[in-house]
């Protein structure tokens, strides 16, 4: 659709209708396409402790994912 927004390392799965804006590394599936995890910069689907086998750590901030620095 026009005038919707994928952020940043977003991934759509295969098939999925985006009716809304796609938040950044969130990974996204189904129709109407809907939230099912989230990605990092690397590819790699995060687990539920927001790591990466990459090494890259991420945490939740007022409902948006950012990349946690130490």
């Amino acid at each position: 659709m026009c005038g919707l927004t994928i952020g940043m390392y977003a991934v759509i799965g295969a098939g999925a209708v985006v009716t809304r804006n796609v938040a950044a590394y969130t990974i996204v599936v189904g129709n109407p396409a809907k939230p099912a995890g989230y990605a990092c910069r690397c590819g790699r689907r995060l687990g539920p402790d927001l790591k990466c086998a990459c090494g890259t750590t991420y945490q939740i901030n007022n409902n948006t994912i950012v990349t946690y620095d130490t």
